[in-house]
Parts: structure tokens; C-alpha cells; sequence
């Protein structure tokens, strides 16, 4: 805990990696974070995250946590990603950028958005995407905030890019899926980060695809050791990595309530190993593994 220049309490800043499903684990550790009473200062965050940032950014606290703990559930069972070989096949013939529509997303945002705009929000509020047309990160904090979310969670090929004031959006965890550096950047003196690249370890690729995902899943490994090795030096940061044996897919939404459950046990676990006897975060890597049902 700091105080700014005026006296006034600096609570940490929030930040939220991309994950996919991940996110209702990333949920079940918010769950903790929040009965133990803790108020970011702002949120950062990447696909997934900025889609459970933003809603805590709208809905601070307990009572917000717990209500985006109904809107995970009520997913259960469904599917963002439905495979239909006919539509992929018209898309790729057709030469689409992308191979599904991102419906399922719209209207989840649009449901639970009151007023779609940054300034509404009651804790600030930044997700990263990434530029198409430079390559380069971008980083959201103003106009509507559905727009933004749609962005940042644009899985490339998966789903089209979207394009904002002319220019093309995709998934922002392609250049930062935990951005750490945009936290620093805003002047962040303490910085608590969850980080769910470790929730996708596939050791012997049984499929071109899971050669993909494990390429993908070093890549933001590599980014995040090296942004914390670097940027620790600047701002104490405290990051929670849940590690998972034999995790759901990206899309695969069947295990919601038991990810739910897991990011709890999980935050028991590690949100307890984050504060020093005075209740004071320690800066450092806190790991704990827990198995998924099958």
C-alpha cells in the first residue's frame, strides 16, 4: 500500500491476462481478492480480463465479483466457438478473415452493459489490443467500452477484427496478453496481477493445433518473465499464476462451475501468501497447481 503526493491511500492496480474459458478460474480467485476487501486503484486488461475487468471496473467489490460469478455460470455447458464444417468451408472459400462470427460476445457485453462508455465506469479502465494494420499494442480507455472488449478478445483467425474509429482491433494478448508494462507506464507503484498462461500446458502436442496453442503458450510465458524481470525493477508487482493439469479448451465452457471452484481453492491458497503480517502486499511469482475434471 502506498500514498500518493497528497496524502490519499494508493490502492494497487489490477491487471488481468488473457485465458479464454481460464476466465472463470480467474473469476474464483477474484471471489477471494474481494471478500479480503481489496479496492484496485484501476484495471488493465487482456481479452478475457478486460472482459472480467471491465465488468468489476462498472461493479467494484463483493457484490460485483459475485454477480459476474452468475453471468460465468450461466454459461455452463455452452460453446463461443461451434464448429459448423460447411460456414468454415464457405468462409475459407469466400477468403474471410476470419472463421466464426463473434456473436456469442456481443451479446453477453451488450446484456450486461449499462452505460458503454469509460468515463461511466467507477474504477479506471484499460484494455489492450492489438493494431492490425501496425502490429502494435493499443490500449483502450476511452468511448464505448463493448467495442473495446470485442477487440481485445479477437482471436486472429478465429474471429474477425473489429474495427474502431478505422482501424483494425485484434486479440491484445498477440503483443501483451498480461500487460504489466501499460500498469508501470500509468504510474502504478504497486501492481497485483493474475496470469493464466500457465493453465495451458500441453507437453506432448497431439494435434496441429495443440502444436499452436503450446507455440502460443511459450511465446506469453517468455513476454511475462521478461516484462516482470524488467518492470519489477520500476514497481512492485505481485503476480498469482494458477497452474492447471489438464485444462479445458479455450472455447470449451462445460467446467465453468468447477474452474470457479478451483480459482477459489486456488486464491485461499495464494491471496494468503500475498500480504505480509502487517497486510501489506510482497512483491514476487506465487504458484499452486490444482487438477480439472475431465
Amino acid at each position: 500500500m502506498w500514498f500518493s503526493r497528497n496524502g490519499r491511500r494508493e490502492e494497487p492496480t489490477l491487471v488481468l491476462s488473457g485465458g479464454g474459458a481460464m476466465g472463470a478460474l480467474q473469476v474464483g480467485i477474484l471471489r477471494v481478492l474481494m471478500r479480503r476487501g481489496f479496492q484496485p486503484s484501476r484495471i488493465v486488461g487482456t481479452s478475457v480480463g478486460a472482459l472480467n475487468g471491465a465488468f468489476l471496473a462498472f461493479y467494484p467489490g463483493l457484490e460485483g465479483v459475485e454477480q459476474l460469478t452468475e453471468i460465468w455460470r450461466s454459461l455452463e455447458n455452452q460453446r463461443f466457438i461451434r464448429f459448423n464444417p460447411v460456414r468454415v468451408a464457405y468462409r475459407l472459400a469466400s477468403r474471410q478473415l476470419c472463421l466464426f462470427n463473434n456473436d456469442f460476445l456481443q451479446r453477453l457485453v451488450a446484456e450486461h452493459t449499462t452505460e458503454d462508455d469509460f468515463a461511466a465506469t467507477r474504477v479506471p479502465l484499460h484494455i489492450t489490443a492489438t493494431d492490425l494494420s501496425t502490429g502494435r499494442k493499443h490500449v483502450f480507455s476511452e468511448g464505448p467500452v463493448s467495442r473495446a472488449v470485442l477487440a481485445s478478445t479477437a482471436i486472429p483467425g478465429i474471429f474477425c477484427p473489429v474495427e474502431i474509429d478505422g482501424h483494425a482491433y485484434l486479440d491484445g494478448g498477440i503483443v501483451s496478453n498480461l500487460d504489466l508494462e501499460t500498469a508501470v507506464e500509468l504510474g502504478a507503484r504497486e501492481v497485483l496481477a493474475i496470469d493464466l498462461s500457465r493453465c495451458f500446458d500441453l507437453p506432448s502436442p497431439a494435434s496441429a493445433l495443440d502444436v499452436i496453442t503450446r507455440t502460443v503458450d511459450i511465446v506469453m510465458r517468455e513476454r511475462v518473465e521478461r516484462d516482470l524481470a524488467t518492470l519489477g525493477r520500476r514497481t512492485k508487482i505481485t503476480l498469482i499464476q494458477p497452474e492447471i493439469e489438464h485444462g479445458p479448451g479455450v472455447g470449451e465452457l462445460r467446467h465453468v462451475s468447477a474452474l470457479i471452484e478451483r480459482g477459489e481453492a486456488l486464491g485461499e491458497e495464494l491471496v494468503s501468501r500475498c500480504y505480509d503480517r502487517r497486510g501489506r502486499l510482497t512483491p514476487g511469482v506465487l504458484r499452486a497447481s490444482v487438477p480439472i475434471p475431465s
